[in-house]
């Protein structure tokens, strides 16, 4: 941008830009671009709950691995499978066998009380489980 002087006006001093206000625009844009971007990684590159062996990818095991907590006799009962079990330690003793990158299901009936649910998320957290997921009942 050139800035000329008249012809009438030798005196008179050039007009100047705001320096202040230009570094505030810069500075807001600066700061708009870096709220509104995404800095999180993408969806498409996070690991997967459920991976597949590259060996045989089509004989994988991928059935989940579920910890169901329901109420008898006013205890909360935690069921792995075809086992029942009536205490957290034994709930964690079977979970430390099972294999940890597939992560766990802990699926809770609504009838247990928070103090088992949270028994259940806990033990899975102590038998070394990363991924755990937390189902409640309809």
């Amino acid at each position: 941008m050139i800035i000329r002087r008249s012809k009438n006006s030798h005196n008179e001093p050039l007009p100047r830009l705001p320096l202040t206000a230009f570094i505030d625009v810069v500075l807001f844009l600066l700061l708009y671009f870096l709220l509104a971007g995404n800095l999180a990684e993408q969806e498409s590159q996070l690991p997967s709950g459920l991976k597949a062996d590259n060996k045989a990818a089509g004989n994988a095991d991928l059935a989940p691995q579920i910890v169901s907590v329901n109420l008898a006799d006013g205890k909360a009962v935690f069921q792995l499978g075809s086992r029942s079990l009536g205490d957290r330690d034994s709930l964690v003793a079977v979970l430390r066998q099972l294999p940890k990158d597939r992560g766990v299901f802990v699926r809770v009936s609504s009838k247990v009380p928070v103090s088992g649910a949270a028994t259940a998320l806990q033990a899975c957290r102590d038998a070394g489980f990363t991924k755990v997921n937390y189902v409640p009942a309809k």
